[in-house]
């Protein structure tokens, strides 16, 4: 029952952790931070930084079941995941300040885009066999 390794299905199921943990840290810190402006980027900025290596974990076991050394797949999945932070925090801003969508819809749609883009990532390139 369970979808063959690496596949797009199996990283959706282990993703729904991942985004779930994400979720709980960005609403920890978006009720932290002061309220308006830049900060609930700020929270999305942290959220992501904190998530990522929960994520890379969880990839590296549920959704790859990868054998790759972690002296590769933990700079490989930070690489990653830092192009997906940068992309996905200006992804937010504008989203949130400058077109002023509501920051959980912001949150949902910018995650999708990002975890999509992620999975690209790092099924051709971080877990990818030898």
């Amino acid at each position: 029952m369970v979808p063959p390794s690496g596949s797009f299905r199996r990283y959706l199921m282990t993703s729904m952790i991942n985004v779930i943990v994400f979720y709980i840290l960005w609403e920890i810190l978006y009720w932290i931070f002061p309220d308006g402006a830049y900060w609930p980027t700020i929270s999305w900025s942290v959220a992501w930084i904190i998530g990522s290596f929960f994520a890379h974990w969880t990839h590296r076991i549920l959704t790859f079941n990868s054998q790759r050394d972690t002296k590769w797949t933990i700079p490989a999945s930070m690489g990653l995941y830092t192009i997906g932070w940068v992309g996905s925090s200006a992804c937010y801003y504008i989203g949130t300040v400058s077109w002023g969508l509501d920051v959980r819809l912001v949150f949902l749609l910018n995650s999708s885009l990002w975890g999509f883009l992620n999975y690209i990532g790092q099924r051709e390139f971080a877990f990818k066999e030898k």
